[in-house]
């Protein structure tokens, strides 16, 4: 039999993901994976929980030197973490 159609196992998942709306939270784990690549070990070495919900990235660090550093870089975590991921998955950070 002679298969005129074939794609990719990956592309066919992407999509059925897609389908069925459950793309955004495997971008949301990719970014979350992505995060100590990122901001460089030293940081994500006092991060003491990651999570995002509504494109919003939640982040506690158990340092208040390393939340005011976040802080001050912000802007540029949530682009260089949108560029890692290759969309936008989040718009904004909180620090706890």
């Amino acid at each position: 039999m002679i298969r005129r159609n074939a794609q990719k196992l990956g592309d066919v998942l992407e999509e059925l993901l897609r389908l069925q709306q459950l793309d955004g939270r495997l971008y949301e784990k990719r970014l979350i994976k992505c995060f100590p690549e990122v901001v460089g070990q030293a940081l994500a070495a006092h991060v003491t929980q990651l999570f995002i919900t509504k494109g919003v990235l939640h982040i506690t660090v158990n340092a208040a030197v390393i939340r005011q550093e976040m802080q001050l870089m912000r802007s540029r975590l949530i682009e260089q973490l949108n560029k890692a991921i290759g969309r936008e998955v989040i718009q904004d950070i909180r620090l706890h």
